[in-house]
């Protein structure tokens, strides 16, 4: 189960879509009613500029709340959907399952370590073969499968070697032939049944 967005992200994903929303329209008769209490206060007595501020911020809080448009909830509501359905490799490292963060820790550790200590045994003056030596010393698994690797390269290179020139060649030649007929029929397929509708 993919993990919903945490609240962080809803509110930045609700506050881009509010932001998109056009420009608020002022009701009818609110620029002279506002005019008004300018002018009556002022025809009074003298208004600081904070004393000003606030009787415009209380005029502008009287106004009635803004109905959010009737699409806004659902598309707040289809973008969370989509996003749980994200797989959690195209997330950040944060959304990873735990498993899969703690086997990255590992073998990027692991990596690093070998790094650290192959370059300091190359600054002492140490050989590549020593250093290889020393490295494989401490990560027995990874000398087992660099030379279980050698050995599948090493094989397939021996067999393909000794597949006479023409066999090779020809089998090539036939797997092209074969790639290309079907994208042939795939192509003359598609016109026939869709392009023609």
């Amino acid at each position: 189960m993919n993990k919903k967005m945490t609240p962080e992200e809803l509110e930045k994903f609700i506050h881009r879509e509010l932001r998109a929303l056009p420009p608020r329209q002022a009701p009818a008769g609110f620029e002279a009613r506002l005019q008004a209490a300018v002018e009556a206060r002022t025809a009074t007595f003298a208004q600081s500029p904070e004393q000003l501020e606030k009787l415009i911020h209380r005029e502008l809080r009287s106004l009635p709340p803004r109905r959010a448009p009737y699409t806004l909830e659902a598309r707040v509501l289809t973008e969370i959907e989509r996003r749980a359905t994200i797989a959690w490799y195209h997330k950040s490292w944060s959304y990873w399952p735990a498993p899969v963060r703690a086997a990255f820790m590992v073998v990027g550790a692991t990596v690093a370590a070998a790094a650290v200590v192959g370059f300091y045994l190359l600054s002492q003056g140490a050989t590549a073969g020593a250093v290889t030596q020393e490295v494989a010393t401490g990560l027995g698994w990874v000398t087992r499968l660099v030379a279980a690797s050698n050995w599948v390269v090493n094989f397939s290179y021996q067999l393909i070697t000794d597949i006479p020139s023409l066999w090779f060649y020809g089998g090539l030649a036939f797997i092209a032939a074969m790639y290309a007929t079907f994208v042939g029929l795939g192509a003359t397929a598609y016109r026939y049944l869709y392009r023609n509708n």
